[in-house]
């Protein structure tokens, strides 16, 4: 007995440990994403390499499909075993695919290589395909080796180092766009072999992590267990209505990865400002996220997912009125700094940053509300899955553009499913908020007789 207790004594030994090096591996995974940035880092290098608007919308749909692909894979390869040697050699194929990108844009002759784009897309789907693979896996690994009471507190840590990280990034962004002696390919050189770095150091950090061995592996739920608890959660009307809200409010956001760039050609915006956009964006995030937290406590997550259909509301809008509002005589005789319009649209960014903040505070939380404990996975699973077909649409908006679609006609499009995301939210079913006790409320309870 006591040799049992000594040994899973020594693997809970090393909690405070896997817990510096698990904040760590996040806020240097942040950096590398931000400076890979879907939506304001790569398009702007796809748009050096083509004009096809198309490419621009491929790398958006790898950004937002491709990551859900791979998990269900994982949670069934690595459901019973350990899953350490998983997650580091998820994470040092992620630094691989980067590190091949930042070689062959270290190599090209210039951008009119046929080689960079197609080089790209393959180097960043296989990014993004390794990141689901090591997300689950390394979760997997933080369940084990963290423990439960001290979770929290770490995940606010690593949240607001990965955000500090991020705004960092932005201005890095900034910095290499800005230098005048770093053109294409090399400002984009410098961009993935500094997100290289970071991603080598977060996988070496992941794979000094202590996995306890007196814990047994969770076992995988069999397969078709799995995919009759998937059927049985789309019979679920609570779940139904949550995708038909969620479906329109991801399709709302299938502009995102173009509105630099309509910026950039309706308005002239120079390259460095993509930096100075990636910090409001994150920024609003952050902050955004801590506004959202008391209305989610008060009204419970339906009402946080209403704020966040409004803003997607309003996100296009912002863009289509902007030119109209350039155009008018009060405003060029009031305004002469073409600077002014370039931080109004940053507007844009912090709408998105807002948006994403209420998302990633109410999606999971609506989800673990509506669906039985023994079943989560499963919801999870198909939203994931429906969502990750979804994140096409940028692919179908870029076609639209080749075809001369016009960015003010998609502009309406959004604002219009964006209402529909709005009334969708109208009937999603309202979980109660978690109950607060008022102070003295435990003196009230052991009073009762």
């Amino acid at each position: 007995m006591s040799t049992e207790f000594r040994r899973y004594a020594g693997d809970r030994r090393g909690g405070a440990t896997n817990g510096v090096l698990f904040a760590a591996s996040g806020m240097l995974l942040a950096l590398a994403d931000a400076l890979l940035h879907p939506l304001l880092v790569l398009p702007l290098i796809v748009a050096q390499l083509t004009d096809s608007w198309l490419a621009v919308g491929a790398v958006a749909a790898i950004a937002g499909g491709m990551w859900f692909v791979p998990q269900p894979l994982a949670a069934w390869v690595v459901g019973g075993r350990r899953k350490l040697a998983w997650a580091a050699g998820a994470a040092l194929v992620r630094a691989a695919a980067i590190a091949l990108l930042a070689y062959v844009l270290a190599q090209a002759a210039g951008a009119g290589d046929p080689n960079l784009l197609r080089s790209l897309l393959i180097c960043y789907a296989a990014y993004v395909l390794a990141g689901g693979f090591a997300h689950v896996a390394f979760a997997g690994v933080v369940d084990r080796a963290v423990p439960h009471g001290g979770r929290p507190a770490l995940l606010a840590i690593r949240s607001l180092l990965g955000t500090a990280a991020a705004a960092a990034a932005g201005m890095i962004v900034y910095r290499v766009f800005d230098d005048p002696g770093s053109p294409f390919p090399r400002n984009a050189e410098l961009l993935t072999t500094g997100a290289a770095v970071a991603l080598v150091a977060a996988a070496c950090l992941v794979a000094l992590t202590k996995e306890p061995g007196r814990l047994g592996p969770t076992p995988a739920a069999p397969f078709g267990r799995r995919l009759r608890q998937s059927a049985a959660a789309l019979g679920d009307p609570s779940l139904r209505r949550y995708l038909l809200m969620r479906i329109p409010l991801a399709l709302a956001a299938a502009l995102d990865p173009f509105y630099l760039l309509y910026a950039q050609r309706e308005f002239g915006i120079p390259l460095r400002i993509a930096g100075a956009y990636l910090v409001a964006l994150v920024l609003a995030r952050l902050v955004s996220t801590v506004l959202w937290r008391p209305i989610a406590a008060r009204h419970g997550p339906k009402a946080v997912l209403q704020g966040a259909a409004l803003v997607r509301i309003l996100i296009p809008l912002v863009a289509l009125l902007l030119p109209y509002l350039a155009e008018t005589p009060l405003y060029r005789q009031r305004v002469t700094d073409p600077a002014t319009i370039h931080a109004l649209f940053g507007v844009v960014f912090v709408g998105v940053g807002v948006a994403l903040g209420a998302q990633i505070l109410a999606n999971h939380a609506y989800l673990v509300a509506i669906a039985p404990a023994d079943r989560r996975p499963a919801y999870v699973g198909v939203a994931n899955a429906v969502i990750a077909v979804v994140a096409a649409t940028p692919l179908a908006v870029g076609l639209a553009l080749d075809r001369d679609a016009g960015f003010r006609n998609l502009f309406l499009v959004a604002v219009l499913v964006g209402f529909v995301a709005v009334v969708a939210t109208g009937a999603l079913t309202n979980p109660a908020p978690t109950p607060r006790l008022a102070p003295g409320a435990w003196r009230l309870r052991r009073a009762r007789p």
